[in-house]
């Protein structure tokens, strides 16, 4: 990971707080395994994904 992208990320977790950079990340993982399911018919990657989030919730 690039000091660029931890900068960033430090400044979004300040703005918003872990919490809510969490709950969104969660989301995120839900929703990208979902269209992996619906789209692209990929099974696989879609349980990874559930399981990011399930360990993220």
């Amino acid at each position: 990971m690039t000091k660029e992208y931890m900068e960033s990320l430090k400044a979004i977790v300040d703005r918003l707080t872990l919490a809510a950079v969490l709950e969104m990340l969660e989301q995120i993982s839900y929703k990208k395994a979902e269209n992996l399911r619906n789209y692209c018919k990929d099974e696989t990657s879609a349980k990874l994904w559930d399981k990011a989030a399930r360990q993220i919730e």
